[in-house]
């Protein structure tokens, strides 16, 4: 019996040999198997990773927003660049006339008694003059000018349709003796005509005229002009 103890012990020995030799054969692909996972885990992680690192990158990158345009052209201005109006003043029965330079404005009142020289702008088919004691507005358009006109305390509307010379405004100066001398005359298609001739404050009626003649005034020579010559002159 003391002699079979060695030879169980070396049997047992090797049948739990086997045993583990069979356990780690078992064993060994499952521990490949999950292995050949991780790594197929972190495999397909590692896309994802970068595109997650590449994201902020690619945000900082500044982008120019595209310019919108909103509204509508601003429409160009009729206003004519040149025109001349003359017509009558209702109630009073004297006349207007008013001269149109490019963006710039004159006009001239008178019934033989009063007068008035006005200056101002002309923009969108609008003009707005004013003078010494006087104002006048009107619109243009339609081959006239039609608004209103105050001197002093009186108010009154007209209508000034264009005219071509020889009709229209005019205005002649001249310096006597350290006198200014201001002469103005408004001449309408039918022929009527009327005007004034100032030295000082003092006034009285124009002598008529013929357009392209100068007129003589007590001996002293008038030239009169149309607006081409003076718009920039009148001073109110």
């Amino acid at each position: 019996m003391s002699r079979l103890g060695p030879m169980y012990t070396l049997a047992a020995g090797a049948v739990i040999a086997v045993a583990l030799g069979a356990a780690s054969l078992k064993a060994a692909p499952v521990i490949q198997q999950v292995a050949a996972q991780e790594d197929t885990s972190q495999t397909a992680s590692s896309p994802a990773e970068a595109s997650a690192s590449a994201t902020p990158e690619a945000s900082e990158t500044p982008t120019t927003p595209t310019p919108t345009t909103t509204g509508t052209a601003t429409p160009a201005d009729t206003t004519p660049k040149k025109a001349d109006y003359a017509g009558v003043a209702q109630g009073n029965g004297g006349l207007v006339a008013i001269a149109v330079r490019n963006g710039k404005a004159v006009a001239y009142f008178c019934d033989g008694h009063i007068e008035a020289w006005l200056k101002g702008t002309a923009e969108n088919n609008t003009i707005t003059l004013e003078g010494r004691d006087s104002l006048i507005t009107a619109a243009l358009g339609g081959g006239r000018a039609q608004g209103r006109l105050q001197v002093g305390h009186a108010k009154w509307r007209f209508v000034a349709p264009v005219v071509k010379k020889p009709s229209g405004l005019y205005r002649a100066t001249a310096i006597v003796r350290g006198a200014k001398i201001v002469g103005g005359w408004i001449v309408l298609p039918n022929g009527q005509e009327v005007g004034r001739v100032a030295i000082g404050g003092n006034g009285e009626p124009a002598p008529q005229f013929t357009p392209g003649s100068p007129v003589d005034y007590y001996g002293i020579p008038l030239r009169p002009q149309d607006p081409d010559y003076f718009i920039d002159e009148v001073t109110p």
